[in-house]
């Protein structure tokens, strides 16, 4: 063990741990769910270190030796795996300061072992003074919160797009599949099955806009606002610095700094737009997915229109059955969704005064929800939506014994006669079009020419 000190008294850590007394506090203090905080947050928060680190080297805060410690410890960190250094559970202090020093000690003591110090003695590089120059937990976190975010959204939009892909291309292969449109769960005017899996495919390319949209928001950063906003122990330069180093190393041309620094510490509006995105994408997906089901339901007593892949046995009881399993998984996945973007909501309207401390539960709701949405819609669309098949007879039954289809014929024969002759018909339950010829109101010629035959 080695002993550690800071402002409270000192404590024993473990002398082989990369992290430093500040974190194994939060970690004592903050042993609520055992989970740990996403490791894109952390991946972001280590990324962000090392461009300070090479902004404040560049603004002459930082001395070369320092600044390269630091680097390569970052770059040892991303290489080697860091899930182990940090230990701070994703439920702990407002505004996420002891997430914070958990990086700030973890590549302190990477730095000082690179520089041959002791783990712990702070010897060449300090966590506070060094890691975190020119810096407060209070423009880190949002930063790293809303560069974690984009990153993971970038994902979903492929995800989505192939998915719009896959539907588009069921459009196509079931364009001549005639089926009964149905509105209120009841009978309706005959349509095609593409045309119903080409209104999907639309749909989600509006929610990819809708998602491109709320990507520029999280673009927004308030890096260098420092402790509330007015850059207090910033550099001049630094803000400019730091910029150019996290386009680099988010790969991102398009990042921005925030017009007014206060600004971005005081809302979490670019979260909030976030994940109303996603909310909006939850929502979407699941009707699509209800729809599928109901599509699907069967195979004997059900609508079964069209046929899901077997992926799995549906019943250790039944034998032979098979549930729509991926599409209830995805039911369970938005459900999950939805509940996050509560969460967000009341952390969110939560900032007070100069800063939202709500910022860890925030990242940790938007970041789950980004990954379970990003891997449900890939394995949706590869095991489910692309080995869909129609079944072309049921469909074509349903179309031919609807009842609406003599909905065409309301400007030839009126509104009135037209109500007349679906009652019948369902009071005969013999289909309208057989009703009309065995009454010789049209012609089987003029039945082709309206499209009923």
């Amino acid at each position: 063990m080695r002993t550690e000190k800071d402002a409270l008294g000192q404590l024993s850590v473990p002398n082989d741990v990369y992290y430093g007394i500040q974190s194994l506090r939060a970690a004592n203090n903050f042993a609520i769910s055992g989970t740990q905080v996403h490791p894109l947050m952390i991946a972001s928060y280590l990324k962000l270190k090392k461009a300070a680190a090479k902004s404040n080297n560049e603004a002459g805060n930082l001395d070369n030796k320092k600044t390269k410690a630091i680097v390569k410890a970052v770059d040892k960190l991303m290489k080697d795996g860091f899930s182990q250094h940090f230990i701070v559970d994703a439920y702990q202090a407002g505004a996420g300061t002891s997430q914070n020093m958990n990086v700030n000690e973890v590549v302190a003591n990477v730095a000082n072992e690179i520089l041959g110090a002791k783990l712990g003695s702070y010897e060449f590089v300090n966590p506070n003074d060094d890691v975190n120059q020119s810096q407060s937990t209070n423009d880190t976190y949002p930063t790293a919160m809303r560069l974690a975010t984009l990153t993971l959204s970038k994902g979903l939009k492929k995800e989505l797009e192939v998915f719009a892909k896959i539907l588009a291309q069921k459009a196509k292969e079931f364009a001549g599949v005639k089926k009964s449109g149905r509105t209120h769960l009841q009978d309706a005017v005959p349509m095609f099955l593409g045309e119903a899996f080409a209104a999907y495919s639309t749909t989600i390319k509006e929610l990819i806009h809708l998602l491109s949209e709320a990507q520029n928001y999280l673009r927004v950063l308030g890096i260098g606002g420092s402790a509330v906003g007015n850059g207090v122990n910033v550099k001049k330069g630094y803000r400019e610095f730091i910029l150019k180093h996290l386009k680099k190393e988010f790969k991102d041309d398009m990042l921005a700094l925030s017009p007014n620094m206060f600004s971005a510490m005081q809302s979490q509006l670019p979260l909030m737009i976030y994940s109303n995105a996603l909310r909006a994408i939850a929502l979407e997906l699941t009707r699509i997915f209800n729809d599928l089901r109901l599509l699907s339901s069967g195979p004997n007593n059900g609508l079964a229109e069209i046929v899901l892949p077997s992926i799995q046995p549906g019943s250790s009881i039944m034998a032979g059955k098979v549930n729509p399993s991926m599409l209830e998984m995805g039911n369970q996945v938005c459900f999950k969704v939805l509940g996050n973007d509560v969460t967000v909501s009341f952390a969110m309207q939560a900032g007070q005064l100069e800063l939202n401390v709500m910022m860890p539960v925030m990242a940790q709701a938007i970041l789950e929800s980004s990954e379970i949405l990003t891997n449900s819609i890939r394995v949706i669309g590869e095991k489910c939506i692309a080995g869909i098949t129609a079944n072309v007879k049921r469909c074509e039954d349903y179309a031919r014994n609807t009842s609406q289809v003599a909905t065409v014929l309301v400007p030839i024969l009126g509104y009135a006669k037209v109500a007349e002759l679906v009652k019948t018909a369902l009071k005969l339950k013999i289909p309208v079009i057989k009703l009309i010829k065995d009454k010789k109101i049209m012609t089987t010629k003029e039945l082709k020419y309206a499209g009923l035959l």
